[in-house]
């Protein structure tokens, strides 16, 4: 069974055993917690084989390079990359911050130009 809580799963880390009755109780409990927004679902549950991944990490491109350094909030970005959210603070916060050092030091303003962000991005053997 999958718990649901407004548009996302509640993840408890691993599986929790419980009899039937407990389960009965735990589920009241959070129906009681999140009364407008609890769901279950039945699923079947798959184990993961030592070394099995379900995704492969996606290569960021000059495009969103750029878009890292713009006003927009991590979320807005995670939904506009197609991106999770916690990969775009990840990036956001390991890139940016460098590059604004980098790009200080070259005497270069704060920009989204995508020449200043290759040429960055040579620089530092990421391409």
């Amino acid at each position: 069974m999958k718990i649901l809580i407004k548009d996302g799963y509640v993840d408890f880390e691993a599986p929790i055993q419980m009899t039937d009755y407990q389960r009965e109780k735990f589920i009241k409990f959070m129906k009681k917690m999140f009364p407008s927004d609890f769901k279950t679902r039945e699923v079947s549950e798959k184990s993961k084989e030592m070394g099995e991944r379900e995704a492969s990490p996606k290569k960021w491109t000059i495009n969103e390079y750029s878009l890292l350094l713009s006003p927009k909030s991590n979320k807005e970005l995670a939904k506009k990359l197609g991106r999770t959210e916690m990969s775009v603070k990840m990036e956001r916060g390991h890139f940016v911050p460098e590059f604004m050092v980098w790009a200080k030091k070259k005497g270069y303003a704060l920009s989204e130009d995508k020449k200043i962000i290759q040429e960055f991005l040579d620089k530092k053997g990421r391409r």
